[in-house]
């Protein structure tokens, strides 16, 4: 099947072309930034809106514009009026917040389109920059059809390039097996044939050398040198927890996909668990949301299934063997203990097959679950 794919890698710009993708961020900020503040100045009583500057009217306001590639600040227009489509759509199911000013202090990023870079085989050359040395860890398919390229760069002042292209991707070979899975904070999974995954918790084994770093940080002055470093060293930090949940988001999701045709899992309502003070560092640290979206498209792209079970579904509360339910379990205990035909499992374990159960029946799924 044809599907879009991203190749994301690292760039090793000279001093050079470092100030001049700086100054293309810049520029691309300045279009954002503009475009949200006659956003804001919407008035309904006023008979005559004000209208945004385009980026070749911008360009010719500003002469230092011209540095950088046109196409890079008419790539950032167009996001916006995607944006402003979907703020006023009536038809989307969830809503879109107001637009924020972009500041120099977060990710900076902008886009090209196929015709405007070109990738060899160590460098990637980019309009109004040249050639940029890069790390091609991995070869894009030959018969690949180039879409755009997204220049960034993070808070440690790493750069990368991610390359989306249309590629014919190989779907995995069928395995005839299926799984259920419960994901928690103890065992970040638990499959329904045993199957468990720890939570490997990175946040908090960082949280610490975190804390310190951060109190160093705060002693010194607004605006020295000493204020910067202390700064890039608590974003170092931030980027390595946030790069060892997604190696383990990938790895753990391509194993899935690899091994199982159907997947069922549970649709949790992240933002009310957020909300609670005693699970959120948990919650965030697990990252449930992003491991959901992977496994979704992973599977899509190689001909598996994934199922989602609808939140309100008491999957732990229910037996997994006779459908007796259990409206007195409390979230402390550990087993579950039907009272009724007297089984006796592990709370996630019993919790799993009855998505797995519940998955199957939802989607009129031919093959039945193994009894239990």
């Amino acid at each position: 099947m044809l599907a879009l794919k991203a190749f994301k890698y690292r760039l090793y710009p000279t001093e050079q072309q470092e100030v001049l993708l700086n100054k293309t961020f810049g520029c691309v900020r300045v279009v954002w930034n503009h475009n949200v503040e006659v956003f804001n100045k919407f008035d309904k009583n006023l008979a005559q809106q004000e209208q945004p500057l385009t980026s070749t009217l911008l360009r010719k306001k500003f002469d230092w514009m011209n540095e950088v590639s046109a196409s890079a600040l008419q790539q950032k227009e167009i996001d916006f009026k995607a944006f402003k489509k979907d703020y006023f759509s009536k038809t989307r199911k969830k809503k879109v917040g107001r637009p924020s000013f972009k500041h120099r202090d977060a990710v900076q990023k902008y886009r090209l389109p196929n015709q405007k870079f070109t990738l060899n085989k160590n460098t990637i050359r980019l309009e109004k920059r040249g050639k940029v040395k890069l790390v091609l860890d991995r070869p894009v398919p030959d018969d690949c059809k180039f879409m755009s390229v997204t220049v960034s760069k993070n808070l440690c002042n790493q750069f990368f390039a991610s390359v989306l292209v249309e590629t014919r991707i190989i779907q995995k070979p069928k395995t005839g097996k299926v799984i259920g899975l419960d994901l928690g904070i103890k065992a970040f999974l638990t499959g329904s044939d045993e199957t468990t995954i720890k939570n490997p918790s990175y946040f908090r084994e960082s949280q610490a050398r975190l804390a310190k770093a951060q109190r160093h940080l705060s002693r010194k002055q607004k605006g020295s040198s000493r204020r910067k470093k202390a700064k890039l060293k608590v974003a170092q930090i931030h980027n390595n927890i946030a790069n060892q949940r997604k190696d383990f988001i990938h790895k753990t999701t391509i194993k899935l996909v690899n091994n199982y045709d159907f997947i069922a899992i549970e649709s949790l309502n992240v933002v009310g668990m957020v909300n609670n003070r005693k699970l959120a560092k948990s919650v965030s640290d697990a990252s449930f949301s992003k491991f959901t979206e992977v496994l979704s498209y992973k599977a899509a792209w190689y001909g598996k299934k994934v199922v989602k079970v609808d939140r309100w579904f008491a999957s732990s509360k229910i037996c997994s063997c006779c459908g007796w339910k259990d409206k007195e379990l409390k979230l402390s205990d550990r087993t579950f203990k039907c009272k009724v035909c007297g089984m006796e499992k592990n709370r996630d374990l019993n919790a799993s097959e009855n998505i797995l159960k519940e998955a199957l029946r939802v989607s009129s799924a031919i093959r039945t679950p193994s009894e239990c």
